[in-house]
């Protein structure tokens, strides 16, 4: 939320008053971004999937298309009113169409706003076939499987008549019957179906958090009239909460994973064997190194292994593709490491030419069964997210950056010019800057400095330099002790130095204030602890030379205050907003003409949504406007 805040303020208090006419130059597309569900092989040869993010429709989604040599195409951008956050893969219908399932909606009412069910042609032609309204189910985080009468089985995680969670049958003109309401026992079935050879289904639960160790989760049949049977219960042994559909081993029995826990207790997951009996055997207890965390099932190769991902472990804790046989050997294929994706929570699928294809939160890859891995498409190449402002090049050129996307899904650094030719310099990866919201400045040697809000050594952010010609260095990375996420501009001051805040770390965790030189010393000024203000949010030089500035929180009434800062750390609470004179200031501050210091609070004021303040160079505080709702609330507030 504070990480957009400086650039909202300082436009709404640059342009008011103003009549601006805006001619958009460039505009950053956003593609599938976090993909959870596996992709699916057409008849055409393409790849079809969804994405949980993403999108042009706010963010909410999107059913894509990706073919061998890379092309991706957004087919469905999902807008709230057909749906929200598609979790599960598609499957093939009878007719030739693609059929899944979205995990949410907003459209509330009696026969809507907990997901639906939807059909897409290859082309996009999107069709809304179900809007769950709690009482038929509710949030449907799987996809669909099809059954031997050509209709579609399904899963909501909650909802029905104990609100538990169905499984439901659906045609495909959208006939909704609800199978199985499950009840506190055999709660919150979050994973698809698996058809049998018996022509019935099988499931899990992933069980209730509120109840762990006790409830793990569940094995279960279910027949096409709803007969419901429980196999058997997870163990910590086992491991625990289930999140993926159940696949048959070509010896007729299942095999799946689990997303916590293992032998002792200690694991990080499970891949595990269950009989139609309900006999579970764990052979696998994932230990971080060898990954962690797996969100998805597991696929059966032609030579009787299975493949498979986890989201999150291995050598540089970003996720791993493995191969696992039926006695328990585990091979690991590819370690992440952010430069080739990272984070799948997608399994894989193989294609018609015997290579397996995935995706991780931001890239399309194919792999051989032998661990070669290509990535084949970033999946918003050119970067999404641009929340900095941008800054004027020594070429007449404007430079800025995006905070997500790119090669590696953790932002870029491009260059546009006046007309709107766009190209990307960089692409940001976690090991180096990533996240970065503030705002570039030019330096004395023409190169652009900023902060990144996360990576660097320790995941805690970092302040980076950036070339003309896309070359990134890190100048200083946070350690959490001397700060932690800084998301504020930084200043360069007539030292040559530069002056910044991070929103967190310090001895209290509540933000710091720091000079770095431009060589990459790195010294923290000031440790802000509550009584002195509490997550800060960028500085401003004054005309007397000091720095001033705004924390979110702290003071003497919590309400967060306004300083003064010198460049040797020296600080000065100058206001304490205590709700009558405005409450929780965001956004930043500006130099007027009139030499005052002018800002805005998120909340307070003689209303309660906030207030436009003017600090006099007498040290007076005088609230200008106070927000009452509809005049605006809450500024700076997002």
């Amino acid at each position: 939320m504070k990480k957009l805040l400086p650039i909202l303020a300082a436009v709404a208090l640059s342009l008011s008053g103003l009549a601006q006419s805006i001619e958009p130059i460039y505009s950053f597309i956003s593609g599938p971004t976090d993909p959870r569900g596996n992709l699916v092989q057409g008849p055409d040869g393409a790849f079809y999937g969804t994405s949980y993010t993403g999108g042009t429709g706010g963010g909410y989604g999107t059913v894509f298309k990706a073919t061998t040599n890379g092309v991706v195409t957004t087919l469905v951008n999902f807008n709230n009113t057909n749906g929200v956050g598609p979790v599960g893969s598609l499957a093939f219908g009878p007719d030739g169409n693609l059929y899944g399932t979205t995990s949410d909606s907003t459209w509330d009412g009696p026969t809507g706003g907990y997901g639906t069910v939807f059909r897409v042609t290859t082309n996009g032609d999107f069709t809304t076939l179900v809007n769950f309204g709690g009482t038929n189910g509710a949030y449907p985080w799987a996809g669909l499987t099809l059954g031997r009468d050509g209709n579609f089985y399904g899963t909501c995680l909650e909802g029905g008549s104990g609100t538990y969670g169905t499984v439901f049958r659906v045609s495909i003109n959208g006939e909704l019957t609800t199978l199985v309401n499950f009840d506190y026992s055999n709660a919150y079935p979050s994973a698809g179906l698996t058809l049998g050879p018996d022509g019935s289904f099988y499931g899990t639960t992933c069980g209730s958090y509120a109840l762990y160790p006790w409830d793990l989760g569940t094995i279960f049949r279910v027949t096409t009239n709803g007969d419901l049977t429980t196999l058997a219960s997870f163990s910590s042994d086992t491991g625990g909460y289930p999140l993926a559909a159940l696949t048959f081993g070509a010896d007729g029995t299942l095999y799946g994973t689990t997303s916590v826990l293992g032998i002792g207790g200690k694991g990080y997951g499970t891949v595990f064997q269950a009989t139609t009996n309900g006999t579970v055997t764990p052979l696998v207890t994932f230990e971080s190194t060898n990954g962690a965390v797996p969100y998805a099932g597991l696929t059966l190769g032609p030579d009787g292994s299975f493949y498979g991902t986890t989201s999150g472990g291995g050598s540089d804790d970003w996720g791993t593709v493995f191969r696992v046989t039926t006695n328990g050997l585990l091979t690991t294929l590819v370690n992440f490491a952010s430069t080739n994706g990272l984070d799948p929570e997608a399994g894989v699928t193989f294609g018609s030419d015997g290579n397996l294809y995935g995706t991780t939160s931001g890239t399309f890859f194919k792999m051989a069964t032998n661990g070669a891995l290509t990535t084949l498409a970033s999946l918003s190449p050119n970067g999404v997210n641009p929340y900095a402002s941008l800054t004027l090049g020594p070429n007449g050129n404007f430079y800025g950056t995006t905070c997500n996307g790119g090669s590696n899904g953790w932002g870029t650094v491009f260059e546009v010019t006046t007309n709107g030719a766009l190209t990307t310099l960089g692409s940001f990866d976690v090991g180096g800057p990533a996240d970065p919201f503030a705002t570039l400045i030019l330096g004395p040697d023409s190169a652009f400095y900023g902060a990144s809000y996360d990576g660097g050594n320790t995941g805690n952010g970092t302040i980076f330099k950036v070339t003309t010609g896309g070359l990134i260095t890190i100048l200083a990375n946070f350690a959490a002790t001397n700060g932690a996420n800084p998301d504020a501009t930084l200043v360069l001051a007539p030292d040559g130095n530069f002056y910044g805040t991070t929103a967190y770390g310090g001895g209290t965790d509540s933000g710091t204030i720091f000079q770095v030189t431009s060589n990459g010393t790195l010294t923290m000024l000031v440790s802000f602890n509550g009584t002195n203000g509490a997550f800060p949010s960028g500085l401003t030089p004054g005309p007397d030379g000091n720095f001033y500035g705004i924390t979110f929180n702290g003071g003497a009434s919590g309400a967060g205050t306004l300083f003064q800062a010198t460049t040797n750390g020296a600080l000065r609470s100058l206001i304490n907003f205590a709700s009558t004179n405005g409450a929780n200031p965001n956004g930043g501050l500006t130099v007027g003409p009139d030499g005052s210091i002018y800002g805005t609070t998120a909340y307070g004021g003689s209303n309660g949504y906030g207030t436009v303040f003017r600090l006099t160079t007498n040290g007076a505080l005088e609230t200008l406007a106070n927000f009452a709702y509809t005049n605006g609330v809450n500024p700076g507030e997002v």
